[in-house]
């Protein structure tokens, strides 16, 4: 919501997150070995399936830690020190999760409220009172450091959907694995295993 006494500089064209998202479930897909989401029942076998999904896990974890950082920091210089409106759909986050992105940079804590203001100059005097640092070519870095982190999460979330069912056809007769040798198959803690077996059989009512 505009806040009185700001002048915003135009928006931000938004990428194509829908085409981003159908193009990061196919990569994801690709990689596990599926073509199709029903594919898992007549070809995938589970221990192959953990390991591909935790490689893709493993991937997308690593391009989120190296870009989240560069897309925050842009949304921060965009929000103290050259004000757009739409932030949260150039980004690809909700209203809510985006405030949550500033002021987490900003203050340590998602939850912390942002400042209200009743001009330019005092918003950016808090900005540098906080240490926020002004970004060059922010409007750019914010788009392509934000279509690579939703590309990166999307493929996650498919990721995730997947390991849980081999790990729990893993956990199942006639594997029998225990989350042990499941995680060392797939080169992962066991924890993640067991908070993935539980996930499985959570949504499967087990």
């Amino acid at each position: 919501m505009p806040k009185a006494g700001i002048t915003y500089g135009p928006r931000i064209k938004a990428p194509d997150y829908d085409q981003i998202a159908e193009d990061a479930k196919k990569q994801a897909l690709k990689s596990l070995g599926l073509e199709r989401p029903e594919d898992l029942v007549a070809k995938a076998r589970p221990d192959d399936l953990v390991a591909k999904a935790a490689r893709i896990l493993e991937q997308a974890d690593a391009e989120m830690a190296l870009h989240l950082d560069d897309r925050d920091q842009a949304l921060a210089h965009l929000w103290f020190y050259d004000p757009r409106l739409g932030l949260a759909k150039t980004a690809g986050l909700s209203t809510m999760g985006y405030r949550h992105a500033v002021a987490k940079l900003a203050y340590g804590d998602k939850q912390h409220a942002l400042p209200e203001v009743a001009s330019n100059e005092a918003l950016a005097g808090i900005g540098q009172d906080l240490g926020i640092r002004r970004v060059e070519g922010a409007e750019k870095k914010l788009v392509e450091a934000a279509s690579i982190v939703y590309a990166a999460r999307i493929r996650r979330n498919v990721a995730v959907r997947y390991m849980q069912e081999a790990v729990l056809a893993l956990s199942l007769p006639p594997y029998d694995w225990s989350p042990e040798k499941i995680a060392e198959h797939a080169g992962v803690h066991r924890d993640l295993i067991y908070k993935q077996r539980r996930a499985a059989r959570t949504r499967h009512g087990l």
